[in-house]
């Protein structure tokens, strides 16, 4: 290892350890609250998407059940370092329905020329799964071990 990859790693573990750690736990109760009846904030709109995805072939609420679960299960890769590989995919998944939720109701997310809680929504997920992404790739390559070149 380098002494500059060494010094990177000694110096942003502590904060990469808890700021990663924060957004997966983030996650996970995001998902929970997805996962218990009553406890989200923005059940029908998380049902309406999931029932659009599938074209009406899931019910919203075992959609919301499934939403809830990618939620718990990206958080908990966030969490474990072995796993932030397989997070990408997650976190990429979780963009792509915050993404699409946005489209499908860009009538609902202006009103009076102020982002309705919907929209805030959105933008505080999008913005929650950018910065897990950028997280996790930067604990990637810091934590990668750099091949030393062989010389014969």
């Amino acid at each position: 290892m380098s002494a500059i990859h060494a010094f990177a790693s000694a110096s942003a573990n502590p904060l990469l350890v808890v700021t990663r750690l924060l957004l997966g736990l983030f996650l996970v109760w995001l998902g929970v609250t997805k996962l218990v009846p009553g406890w989200g904030i923005h059940e029908g709109d998380a049902t309406l998407l999931m029932s659009v995805f599938t074209g009406g072939k899931i019910d919203g609420q075992v959609g919301m059940y499934l939403l809830g679960g990618v939620q718990v299960i990206t958080g908990l890769t966030l969490c474990i370092v072995p796993a932030l590989k397989m997070s990408f995919i997650f976190l990429w998944i979780l963009m792509g329905l915050y993404v699409a939720l946005g489209v499908l109701h860009t009538s609902e997310l202006v009103e009076k020329n102020f982002p309705t809680p919907l929209a805030q929504l959105i933008i505080r997920n999008c913005l929650l799964t950018l910065a897990a992404l950028a997280v996790a790739a930067y604990t990637i390559k810091v934590a990668a071990p750099t091949a030393k070149p062989t010389a014969k």
